[in-house]
């Protein structure tokens, strides 16, 4: 088998593997039925998508934003420093987030208007 192939394979593998336990951890899936619906779902996803080349993005943006609201919901008017401290931020940082949701925040009202 080629390296291709291989890689190919091995990704096959580990999408049926994450795939069943989501199917575990979220739906309380047993881990047969959880085996097998990860392995039909790597299936269903290499009859529709195998021989291309797929990239998938990491989502850093979304990741990003919802960290900041959390940051954001958390906030209680004086507790900058323990933000930094829990989320391992400057508390510069943890600064410019909160002015950077409150902006945010402020132009959806604007827009509402």
């Amino acid at each position: 088998m080629s390296e291709g192939r291989e890689i190919g394979t091995e990704l096959l593998i580990d999408l049926a593997e994450q795939i069943g336990a989501l199917a575990r951890s979220s739906f309380g899936v047993s881990p047969a039925r959880a085996a097998e619906f990860g392995q039909d779902a790597a299936a269903m996803l290499a009859d529709h998508w195998g021989g291309q080349h797929v990239y998938i993005p990491k989502d850093v943006a979304t990741r990003q934003r919802e960290r900041y609201h959390q940051i954001y919901s958390e906030f209680t008017g004086s507790n900058q420093h323990d933000l930094a401290r829990k989320y391992g931020l400057s508390v510069q940082h943890v600064y410019r987030i909160l002015r950077r949701v409150r902006d945010e925040r402020r132009q959806r009202q604007y827009s509402l208007i």
